[in-house]
């Protein structure tokens, strides 16, 4: 079944959040969000959520559909946005993680299935082992990891998965040749990308970033939880193993890393026209931009294969 949606992309901090969310009211539609950690529920200020009052204002889509406890997949993530794309307007789809945006241009059916013995087995090993499976299927791919990624567990079982199931994303093809979509993405120059991700962290902790982590931590939190950029560092504040300002430092470099895997991958994997942030003095003048690209391509289209 083809539907159509208007696409903003690019990486954190960047601000589409905003720009979507004004051109959603301007053009009376709702948000799908296209970001894997706005998924689950009480992860609010540090995965920048929109907030409950912008959340009145325009209907957001693909937020909050799990708790931290548990797993989703991306396929779950499908079936969950699917009606946003069947209402009477074309609704804007906003975010950062490439792989959805990859799965909704282009199908699922680029994704191999999850191999969920292989995952459960992967789950009981240490760091230690992981690092070592991965150097052992991959060592090229590990050697150009961040330190970050290296001591990420679920960073590297995601990577020992695609190496045993004989898929590397980084040689598949860039853009779907036949497809007619284009996207638009934010480009912000990078000392000003970094400038706005410093002050995005100071920010997390003035609204409440560990009091949000202190009730998180009462629950049996999912992998993906304890290891989530911002969150990570604050457990590491509460439980006394890393000060606020090592704290900040921490997440400020993750989250820098970060926003240059989602420009990499825009770069090489999808067919983006970059809207220069700098080239506009308001908001409105750069949403404005948007909607021209928009307007001048015409929405993309958004694949959900037959059978799901």
């Amino acid at each position: 079944m083809g539907c159509a949606g208007y696409f903003l992309v690019g990486a954190t901090a960047s601000g589409k959040t905003a720009v979507a969310h004004y051109l959603a009211q301007k053009m009376g539609t709702s948000v799908v969000s296209v970001d894997s950690m706005n998924l689950y529920r009480g992860m609010n200020i540090g995965t920048a959520k929109p907030s409950k009052k912008e959340q009145e204002v325009v209907r957001y889509e693909g937020i909050d559909l799990v708790a931290p406890t548990g797993k989703f997949s991306v396929a779950k993530y499908l079936d969950a946005v699917r009606p946003a794309f069947l209402s009477e307007s074309i609704p804007i789809v906003a975010g950062g993680t490439g792989l959805y945006v990859k799965c909704l241009t282009e199908g699922f059916s680029l994704v191999p299935p999850e191999n969920t013995p292989l995952r459960s087995e992967l789950e009981s090993c240490c760091l230690s082992e992981l690092q070592k499976k991965v150097k052992e299927l991959s060592p090229q791919q590990y050697e150009i990891l961040t330190v970050d990624d290296q001591q990420n567990p679920r960073r590297l079982i995601r990577m020992i998965e695609k190496a045993k199931g004989g898929t590397d994303f980084s040689k598949q093809r860039t853009w779907n040749q036949k497809s007619k979509s284009v996207l638009v993405g934010l480009h912000v120059e990078r000392s000003v990308l970094h400038q706005r991700i410093a002050k995005r962290v100071e920010q997390m902790y003035e609204n409440g970033l560990l009091e949000e982590a202190r009730e998180l931590l009462k629950i049996p939190l999912s992998s993906t939880a304890l290891q989530a950029i911002g969150y990570a560092e604050a457990f590491g504040v509460l439980n006394n193993e890393l000060t606020l300002d090592e704290a900040k430092e921490r997440t400020i470099i993750r989250t820098r890393q970060l926003a240059k895997r989602q420009i990499t991958w825009f770069k090489n994997q999808l067919k983006v026209e970059w809207i220069d942030t700098a080239d506009f003095s308001t908001q409105e003048e750069l949403a404005n931009a948007v909607l021209q690209a928009w307007e001048k391509a015409g929405p993309s289209t958004v694949v959900f294969d037959a059978g799901r």
